[in-house]
C-alpha cells in the first residue's frame, strides 16, 4: 500500500514526530511505501519528495515581523494555496492509497484536504493534541486545566491570552478555529480520526463527532529497542524525562522530592522552565535532584533502565505520553498524575501508582511508597512490560492501523 504521511515537520521535534517516524519505519519495514509531505526545513530527514514540501513559516516571534508579513501568515494559517497546490502535485505523481495526517495546522492548514478528497484519497488523522477542540491546543492556561471555550465560542481564548500570553496571537487562533469550524475544514473532509487514548476519543465525541468517525488506536513502542536492562526493581534513582514546561508539573515534582532527601531524582530534558525549576530546587535546598539535560534516545534508554521507576507529574490532559510507554518497554513502572489518558496506561496498583495532579503531598507519598517497596516495584515493572507487549506493541498497532487504512481506502 502507498501511504502518504503528512506532518508539518519532517524531523523529530517532540512526541508526535517520534510517533510519525516510528510508524513510517514500521510500515516501510513491512513492505509499504511511505510518501512524506511536510514543510521545508534544512534539518528535515531526507526524502525524494522534499522539492514539493511547502515553504517554511516562522511563528515563534511575530512581534519582529512587519504588519504585511503578519497578515500574510494569518492568511496562510486559515488557508494555504501553496500547500493545497503542492499536495495536489505530489498526489498526482505518487498516487497514494491513503493519506495519514498528523499535526498540519498553521504551517500546512486543512486546505490540503480538499485536493486529497477531490482525488478520491481516503484520509485519516491522528489527534496528537487538542487543536480541533481548543484554540490553544492544550486545554491549559495560567497553570491549570481550562475548558472555557465551546464550539464556535472562543472569546475566552482571547480574554485569557491563552496563546503565548498574547491577545493578538490568541485572537488569531480563535478566528482560525471559528473559520475552520464553520467550514467543517477538518470534520467534513477527514474520513476517520484516530485517538491514541479513550480520553481523547471521548472529548471528540462530546464535541459532536459521530462514533463511526472516531477510532481508538493506542501509540506503540519498538519492543526490540525499549527493553529491560539488568536492573529490575532496584534502581538507584527516580527519573523524569520530558519537556521542562509548566503543564508537565516539573515544579510540583521538585517540591515533592524536596521532602524526600534520601531519594535521588534525575531530570532529563530541556525547555522554557529550565532555569526557573533549577532555581526552585536551589531555593528548597533539594540536593537530591540532578538535572542531566537533554538526552539522545540511547542515553535516555540507559537512564530509564538504571532507574527504579519514572515519574510523570503532568497537570494537563496528557494524551498517550511516549515517555510512559518507553519506560514500560524497559520494565519500569510509573508514578503519574491521575489526568487525561494517563490512567489508561498507568493502572493503579498494577503498572504504577497515581497521584492527584498538582498535589505535591499526594505525589510525595506515592513516590515514597513505591521506593520503599522494591518487590512491588519489580512486580509492577513486569506488568508494565506485559502491557506493552499486548496492547502497545508494534504488531497490535499495525493490525489496527491497517484495518483503518483499508476502511477509508476508496479503491
Amino acid at each position: 500500500m502507498k501511504i502518504m504521511q503528512v506532518n508539518k515537520f519532517w524531523r523529530v521535534r517532540g512526541g508526535s514526530e517520534r510517533y510519525v517516524f516510528e510508524l513510517s519505519r514500521m510500515l516501510s519495514d513491512r513492505g509499504h511505501e511511505i510518501i512524506p509531505f511536510a514543510m521545508e526545513d534544512p534539518a528535515n530527514e531526507p526524502s525524494r519528495f522534499s522539492t514539493l514540501f511547502v515553504s517554511p513559516v516562522e511563528l515563534s516571534d511575530p512581534y519582529r515581523m512587519s504588519i504585511m508579513k503578519r497578515i500574510g501568515i494569518a492568511k496562510r494559517i486559515l488557508s494555504s494555496r501553496e500547500a493545497a497546490s503542492r499536495i495536489a502535485i505530489l498526489t498526482d505523481l505518487s498516487t497514494p492509497d491513503v493519506a495519514h495526517l498528523h499535526n498540519i495546522y498553521h504551517h500546512l492548514s486543512p486546505s490540503i484536504l480538499k485536493p486529497l478528497v477531490d482525488r478520491g484519497i481516503g484520509t485519516v488523522m491522528t489527534i496528537h493534541d487538542y487543536k480541533l477542540l481548543c484554540p490553544a491546543l492544550r486545554f491549559y492556561n495560567d497553570g491549570q486545566v481550562c475548558e472555557k471555550c465551546r464550539s464556535l465560542h472562543y472569546a475566552s481564548c482571547i480574554s485569557g491570552r491563552c496563546v503565548h500570553g498574547s491577545r493578538a496571537a490568541s485572537a488569531l487562533c480563535a478566528v482560525e478555529m471559528f473559520f475552520h469550524d464553520i467550514t467543517k475544514a477538518y470534520t467534513g473532509r477527514v474520513d476517520r480520526f484516530i485517538a491514541p487514548s479513550r480520553f481523547v476519543a471521548d472529548k471528540l465525541l462530546a464535541r459532536g463527532l459521530p462514533p463511526e468517525q472516531v477510532t481508538v488506536i493506542p501509540n506503540f513502542v519498538d519492543l526490540e529497542r525499549w527493553t529491560p536492562g539488568e536492573i529490575v526493581g532496584d534502581g538507584s534513582y527516580v527519573l523524569f524525562s520530558g519537556r521542562l514546561s509548566s503543564e508537565k508539573g516539573v515544579e510540583t515534582l521538585i517540591r515533592a522530592m524536596a521532602g524526600l532527601p534520601d531519594i535521588t531524582l534525575k531530570i532529563a530534558g530541556a525547555g522554557m522552565l529550565d532555569a526557573s525549576v533549577r532555581q526552585v530546587a536551589r531555593e528548597l535546598g533539594a540536593k537530591n535532584i540532578e538535572f542531566v539535560g537533554f538526552k539522545s534516545e540511547n542515553e535516555l534508554r540507559r537512564l530509564i533502565q538504571g532507574s527504579r521507576f519514572i515519574c510523570t507529574p503532568s497537570i494537563w490532559y496528557e494524551n498517550s505520553p511516549m515517555s510512559v510507554l518507553e519506560a514500560f518497554g524497559c520494565g519500569k513502572p510509573a508514578v503519574a498524575s491521575r489526568i487525561g489518558g494517563i490512567p489508561e496506561m498507568v493502572r493503579e496498583g498494577e503498572t504504577g501508582l497515581l497521584a492527584e495532579p498538582g498535589d505535591e503531598q499526594d505525589l510525595r507519598e506515592a513516590i515514597r511508597r513505591l521506593w520503599r517497596e522494591p518487590e512491588l516495584c519489580r512486580k509492577m515493572g513486569l506488568a508494565a512490560r506485559g502491557l506493552i507487549e499486548t496492547e502497545y506493541s508494534p504488531d497490535a498497532h499495525y493490525t489496527k492501523i491497517m484495518s483503518t487504512y483499508q476502511q477509508v481506502k476508496r479503491t
